[in-house]
């Protein structure tokens, strides 16, 4: 056995996930740090199935999942490889629009404007920007892409009285936020996340060139100025298999249970 395949482990009596569903984890951990890089040559599936001390066709398993995600590929008669680094973002809750957090992460933003409406908000949406009852709302949906590829489908809502120039303005390649900052001076300091796992619908799925029974994860976000003034909600729902979210928790007291 050489030295890189004592990477390739796994500890049954660790989990209770499937033994394929834990190689498959640990295939993508040794690609996530760089242990495995593109163009590297897994070893062969019965190399694997001796270090992974399962059958080959459990890490045949792992491996097929792998390049349905586009993590590995296969070349006939030269054996797996792994494949190009995609750009996979990190979504750290923050009041960083997503034009800025995808060129932060390496990859290439754009957009595609799907639909841009003025509605008569619902009493719920009216309560969370904080609107007077008569008045209506800029919806904008778009579909957000990294590498050229659909990330993202996002819905924002804003104030029409507010920023009636939204309704307009060239918005498909750029920043909402740099634009709210540029043409109304107002920026945005402050935002609430939620987070929860989704199904796409139909129309969504579609968007995305996912399937219908693919996880996905549906986020709202809230985001408010410098005098707490909500100026947009949105509801977004992103592919599971091309980003993840990071939390980050620190208190300069001790924790005391």
């Amino acid at each position: 056995m050489t030295l890189s395949e004592h990477y390739f482990h796994i500890n049954p009596k660790m989990s209770d996930a499937p033994l394929y569903q834990q190689i498959h984890d640990n295939l993508m951990d040794l690609i996530d740090n760089n242990l495995l890089q593109s163009g590297d040559a897994l070893p062969s599936e019965r190399v694997l199935s001796e270090c992974y001390d399962v059958n080959r066709m459990t890490v045949r398993q792992a491996i097929d999942n792998l390049v349905q995600k586009g993590l590995l590929f296969k070349k006939q008669g030269a054996g797996t490889f792994v494949s190009e680094k995609r750009a996979v973002p990190s979504f750290t809750p923050s009041v960083t629009g997503f034009s800025q957090r995808i060129r932060e992460s390496g990859g290439t933003p754009s957009s595609r404007l799907l639909s841009r409406d003025l509605l008569t908000p619902d009493a719920v949406l009216s309560h969370r920007l904080q609107l007077q009852p008569d008045e209506q709302v800029i919806m904008i949906k778009r579909l957000r892409l990294v590498n050229d590829e659909p990330l993202m489908l996002e819905t924002s809502y804003l104030s029409h009285a507010l920023f009636p120039r939204l309704l307009t303005e060239n918005i498909e390649n750029q920043s909402l936020y740099h634009l709210l900052e540029d043409i109304y001076n107002m920026g945005i300091v402050e935002a609430e996340h939620t987070l929860e796992p989704t199904l796409p619908n139909a129309f969504e799925a579609r968007q995305l060139s996912i399937d219908l029974n693919q996880p996905a994860m549906l986020v709202r976000v809230t985001a408010y100025s410098v005098d707490h003034i909500p100026i947009e909600f949105s509801k977004s729902v992103i592919r599971g298999d091309r980003s993840r979210y990071y939390l980050r928790v620190n208190t300069r007291k001790p924790i005391i249970t």
